[in-house]
């Protein structure tokens, strides 16, 4: 005869609370470890973009500072701190809007002008060439860039105002970056006017190299201010 173990109902009602208990403490203990999971999450992701906020402002900062030391450095008393204030702003600006190393834009101004606001470019024959400021740019250039952001530029003189002449100088050198996707095809056409480079690469002509290294040249002799 098989022994049979026979639980009575009272005993049977606390077993089935003893198990709906511990289901309800482990549902709950659950649920509390998804939910400090999920805040552990998220403090992680926030501090991860700030991380790389703080990252992204430190960049920034670096540049300023780049832009700062390469201005003081090609001025040499030919701006004033005011001015050399605005065009480092300035240029810190155009540089994290259109993604173009400052130090580049820099570069063309030390081989265009020496850092001399009151620059006036001159031909071989010693005749001005109509090219002004520090970005040597000319009236009907910067007139064409300058309208394309609002700017009216109504006579040479405009040229001359420091933060006038990076503006647009530094506009027509994005502008030309995006038409050749290419540097050294850029910065010729800075030099000698699209048109003629248009014409040599069309006509399968090599391009000279000689303001092409001298830019480059200037670009890593301000870049090692930075170090």
């Amino acid at each position: 005869m098989k022994n049979s173990i026979q639980i009575s109902p009272p005993l049977m009602v606390l077993i089935l609370a003893g198990l709906f208990a511990l289901l309800v403490v482990f549902g709950a203990c659950w649920f509390s470890r998804v939910n400090t999971m999920k805040h552990l999450a998220e403090q992680e992701s926030a501090l991860r973009s700030d991380l790389e906020q703080l990252d992204t402002w430190g960049k920034w900062t670096i540049d300023y500072v780049k832009i700062d030391r390469a201005l003081n450095y090609l001025s040499k008393n030919k701006l004033t701190q005011g001015t050399r204030t605005v065009l480092a702003e300035q240029i810190w600006k155009i540089s994290r809007s259109y993604y173009i190393d400052p130090l580049l834009i820099l570069a063309v101004v030390a081989q265009e002008s020496r850092g001399n606001p009151n620059a006036r470019g001159r031909g071989r024959s010693g005749r001005e060439t109509g090219a002004m400021g520090l970005m040597q740019i000319k009236l009907e250039t910067a007139q064409l860039m300058g309208a394309r952001f609002g700017l009216i530029i109504e006579s040479t003189e405009d040229l001359l105002r420091p933060e006038v002449n990076v503006a647009v100088g530094s506009a027509y050198l994005i502008r030309l970056l995006g038409k050749y996707g290419n540097l050294k095809h850029a910065l010729m056409a800075y030099n000698l006017g699209h048109a003629a480079v248009d014409k040599m690469i069309a006509n399968g002509q090599p391009l000279p190299s000689r303001y092409y290294d001298r830019v480059i040249s200037k670009y890593w002799e301000l870049a090692r201010l930075s170090f």
